[in-house]
């Protein structure tokens, strides 16, 4: 724990004087000190900080940054199409999803996953079920959420990141129908409602 708050003090006060303009006796000693009241705030609460991840966990942790880059433009080629084309129509959806991830950085991870990609926005979280709610653009990209090949890359990650811990989060997919339901969204002027994707 001590050489965690270490690292972590250190990486504050790098920061803090990163953003800084001046780095005068001032900057430095008001850096140091909010760092350290924030590695002390925070030292309750160290051992819901993920674990210094290994090299595996960090070429998984690089695959699921090209998957979003991926993602990404995927995302703004499908929007342009639906835009300029219509080509899938646009027919938003609101869709809920529950995957088999446990931790709480795994969820704000898939949370920001599925928000950075042009097409989809997560509504709402549910912390106690890991229950996401997402709006989606249009019903396909609503139906390749509900199978999205990200969920289980951060499935195992979430596995990578706590070997040795003595347990290791259930990688399997909840497929159980009931986990998984999309009701429709639409506010556009035609009152025109999009099918429910059941």
């Amino acid at each position: 724990m001590r050489r965690r708050s270490i690292i972590l003090f250190i990486i504050l006060f790098a920061f803090w004087l990163a953003i800084s303009d001046n780095v005068d006796i001032q900057h430095v000693i008001f850096g140091a000190v909010f760092a350290s009241i924030t590695v002390w705030f925070w030292v309750d609460t160290g051992h819901r900080i993920p674990r210094i991840p290994s090299a595996r966990a960090l070429r998984q942790a690089g695959r699921l940054l090209v998957l979003l880059i991926v993602n990404i433009i995927k995302g703004n080629i499908d929007v342009a199409k639906t835009v300029l084309f219509s080509k899938p129509p646009a027919r938003p959806v609101i869709v809920d999803i529950t995957p088999a991830i446990k931790t709480g950085w795994g969820r704000v991870l898939l949370a920001n996953m599925i928000t950075l990609p042009p097409g989809t926005i997560t509504v709402d979280t549910d912390p106690e079920t890991g229950r996401f709610v997402v709006h989606a653009l249009t019903e396909e990209a609503a139906n390749d959420l509900i199978s999205w090949p990200v969920i289980d890359e951060i499935i195992k990650l979430e596995n990578l990141m706590q070997e040795g811990e003595g347990y290791a989060v259930d990688s399997r997919r909840d497929d159980n129908p009931d986990s998984i339901s999309v009701s429709a969204s639409d506010n556009r002027a035609d009152g025109h409602r999009p099918p429910r994707l059941d």
